[in-house]
């Protein structure tokens, strides 16, 4: 029995050594991969579900996939003349995750670089795609001319140069790659305004001093005929005649006079029509605004059939309606410091009913659909929240439109 214990041990022994010498050789040979030139395979996008797609080039900001041998060691990745952050946990020796540089390049090269530990680099061909300028909202599209105003949106690359309807072009006082500051310059005609950079032109979907689909200007689209169209004021108007909302509200007011204005549309139109017409995920309804010290209330937008003849619109839910209170951001009084603003409201966001719970608290639910088809009469009616706390605020609104996103 010692005997075959022996003879095994004799057999075992070798094999224990082969097997050792097999695992250092192949931890060798993974070595000799692993401390190889980092080389790169390819670049892909990282959606597990196009993995598959190889990538020649990107846009700024996205997140790419890098592929390759022996990358474990970058501590430093360019593209172009612009860095890269850099994650160590998204870095490997087979792969890199990042995200190219939010920032368009000084000098364009097309190509990537890698800076390795050891300070070694890998140069690997690569375009960073740079999209025209996206251009978003003007900050007040009724800015009279020689006066300053902001477009908001993204890839403002110097230089930029404005152009409005007319072939007028801005002066450009501020800006960075999302908010351009110009001044309006003489000449500036009533349409859409170009914004056009080294990588392309974009003209705007919003169109400058908009005379598209204008439903309530109060000079001669007024809301006369209706109960109660609504006090009207001309004092530093933005475009001539303008509605005057405001006063006092204590909690949760719902008072008339002063705070509301209904327009009728049975009494502009002879047979019934709607305001809206055409698709509403297309559709936002604009006005221009000033606000003074308004904290506690929101202004109801709300809408009616083409016969309303009572009060019904806004007392009553009879669509989606729409709600302004920008106050409720910083829950601080709004203020525009004697400026007027381009307000936006898309028409699918008018989903809101007005109740009141058991307290008797007015509250907005948003548990409706907008309906185009009961789109006949249009109102404001600023109603107080349980925050109202009876400070004198004033809302003024004028060239109230229906246009295009």
């Amino acid at each position: 029995m010692k005997q075959l214990i022996k003879n095994t041990w004799l057999l075992i022994i070798p094999l224990l050594v082969l097997g050792s010498l097999m695992t250092a050789c192949e931890k060798d040979d993974e070595e000799m991969v692993m401390s190889g030139e980092p080389s790169i395979s390819y670049v892909r996008v990282t959606d597990p579900a196009a993995a598959d797609s190889l990538l020649v080039g990107a846009p700024l900001g996205d997140l790419i996939a890098i592929v390759g041998e022996n990358l474990g060691s970058t501590k430093h990745l360019w593209f172009n003349d612009q860095k890269a952050a850099l994650e160590p946990s998204y870095v490997t020796d087979r792969t890199i995750l990042v995200n190219i540089p939010n920032k368009a390049p000084t000098e364009v090269t097309d190509v990537m670089t890698l800076v390795f530990a050891n300070g070694d680099t890998l140069r690997y061909p690569f375009e960073v795609t740079i999209a025209p300028p996206l251009v978003l909202a003007m900050e007040n599209e009724y800015a009279p001319i020689g006066t300053e105003t902001t477009v908001t949106g993204d890839f403002f690359f110097e230089p930029v140069a404005i152009t409005f309807t007319g072939g007028a072009e801005a002066e450009i006082i501020a800006m960075d790659q999302n908010a351009v500051t110009f001044i309006v310059p003489e000449g500036a005609q009533t349409g859409p305004v170009s914004f056009t950079t080294a990588f392309g032109t974009t003209i705007s979907n919003f169109h400058y001093k908009d005379q598209r689909n204008i439903i309530l200007n109060y000079d001669d689209l007024t809301a006369e005929g209706s109960w109660r169209p609504g006090p009207i004021a001309s004092e530093d108007g933005i475009d001539g005649n303008y509605l005057k909302l405001g006063g006092v509200l204590a909690a949760n007011e719902r008072i008339e006079d002063n705070f509301e204005s209904q327009f009728w549309g049975h009494t502009r139109y002879d047979v019934p029509t709607n305001l809206v017409e055409g698709y509403p995920e297309d559709l936002v309804l604009k006005f221009e605004a000033r606000a003074d010290d308004w904290y506690g209330s929101i202004l109801n937008i709300t809408w009616g059939p083409w016969d309303n003849a009572g009060n019904q619109e806004v007392w009553s839910n009879l669509n989606g309606r729409g709600l302004w209170r920008p106050w409720v951001e910083h829950d601080a009084p709004f203020d525009t410091e004697g400026e007027w603003i381009t307000v936006t409201i898309p028409l699918t966001e008018m989903i809101y009913s007005h109740n009141q719970d058991a307290d008797g608290n007015n509250i907005w639910e948003p548990d409706m659909k907008f309906d185009k088809d009961v789109t006949g009469t249009l109102s404001f009616w600023v109603i107080a929240t349980p925050k109202a706390d009876s400070t004198p605020f004033e809302l003024h609104i004028d060239n109230v439109r229906i246009v295009e996103k």
